[in-house]
């Protein structure tokens, strides 16, 4: 996912943005992009400096990346190799950075990128991550039940309960 520096636009030419989180891996290696309305000084200080705390929850055909900034709620990103574009699919032994998470935070009104960060997977995490994103590339898949399912874990759990029943979690200090 090719992200920008601080104080680029995230897509160039598009102003405005729509609120969303997305984790994908492709070429470049995994990448999360956090897009919100209102992003405060602390938003942009907790993802340059704060500690991270990383987890993954697979269910079923989705995998879950779970994440905490400092003192904040979990958060989560659903995941499926299947419904990154054709043309941006890789494998993990493909990416150019399989061990290492680019986040990004940009907001809604103007486009710009308002964070940066680089988070080195331990190797334990990184090879969980990766292997689970192997098998599920080599599965088949159905986007109409991915979609229900997506649907059916958000009405079951939140994050918080996610985390608690995670193949794998990592954290960074400060």
């Amino acid at each position: 996912m090719q992200i920008g520096q601080v104080g680029q636009e995230l897509l160039p030419g598009q102003a405005a943005l729509e609120e969303k989180t997305l984790y994908r891996l492709d070429c470049d290696g995994h990448g999360l992009l956090i897009v919100k309305e209102r992003v405060c000084n602390q938003d942009v200080d907790n993802i340059q400096n704060a500690g991270v705390e990383l987890g993954i929850y697979i269910d079923g055909p989705i995998i879950f990346l779970l994440f905490k900034f400092g003192k904040g709620t979990w958060n989560d990103a659903p995941y499926s190799w299947h419904t990154v574009p054709r043309e941006s699919r890789v494998y993990p032994e493909e990416a150019a950075d399989a061990g290492t998470l680019r986040i990004a935070l940009a907001e809604t009104g103007a486009g710009i990128i308002r964070a940066v960060r680089n988070i080195t997977f331990t190797q334990e995490f990184a090879d969980k991550l990766n292997t689970a994103i192997t098998v599920q590339a080599n599965g088949s898949f159905n986007g109409l039940s991915y979609a229900k399912h997506i649907n059916m874990v958000y009405n079951q759990y939140t994050s918080e309960d996610m985390i608690e029943m995670a193949a794998a979690h990592m954290k960074v200090e400060k």
